[in-house]
């Protein structure tokens, strides 16, 4: 017999969608998904949540198992134009890596870039936040996310509507960050 975690049924994944919605909505907001992943890391919950055969992917520091690869039935391309993208945030971006930002006229098709840290709410990188879905600012503090990855981000998402919008996910815990929100990293070198 066939023994498919529970982050691959339909009721699970409904459950992962609505934190990723709350998270989108309040940014820097930590939802503890642990309960809805049983064996699965947050990232393979998310992208198992997030990822059909319509929209393409990339993983090309291979953070997701080939056994989980196999069951997200999504098409893999390059960084540069997959509509999700997996990165191993502890190492700082490549010096020309970018991701695609979309067009002026559908700026909905920039991607969504997902990367994976050691801990949300605790650790020696420090982001304030502020914008939509934040009263005032609020503190987001990271461990095993290089801080190079908020910088560039700030390239990025300097000609909105054009931009990225980012998830941040540890073992067990995601936040997001979408392309409205500014970033201060006030503990930077």
């Amino acid at each position: 017999m066939i023994n498919i975690d529970i982050v691959w049924s339909p009721e699970t994944q409904q459950k992962i969608f609505r934190n990723l919605l709350n998270c989108m909505s309040l940014p820097g907001e930590i939802a503890d998904i642990s309960q809805h992943l049983g064996k699965s890391s947050a990232l393979v919950g998310l992208l198992a949540t997030l990822l059909d055969r319509s929209v393409t992917w990339s993983d090309e520091e291979e953070l997701v198992k080939k056994s989980d690869r196999n069951l997200l039935q999504a098409p893999t391309t390059s960084s540069e134009t997959a509509k999700f993208v997996i990165r191993d945030a502890k190492n700082p971006p490549e010096k020309h890596f970018c991701p695609n930002l979309g067009e002026l006229a559908n700026p909905e098709k920039g991607a969504t870039l997902i990367l994976q840290g050691t801990a949300l709410s605790e650790g020696n990188t420090t982001l304030q936040l502020s914008g939509a879905g934040i009263p005032t600012t609020r503190l987001l503090h990271l461990n095993g996310f290089h801080p190079q990855w908020f910088r560039q981000r700030q390239n990025w998402v300097e000609n909105f509507p054009l931009g990225i919008d980012v998830f941040l996910v540890d073992s067990t815990q995601v936040t997001a960050i979408p392309r409205t929100t500014h970033i201060q990293i006030p503990n930077a070198p």
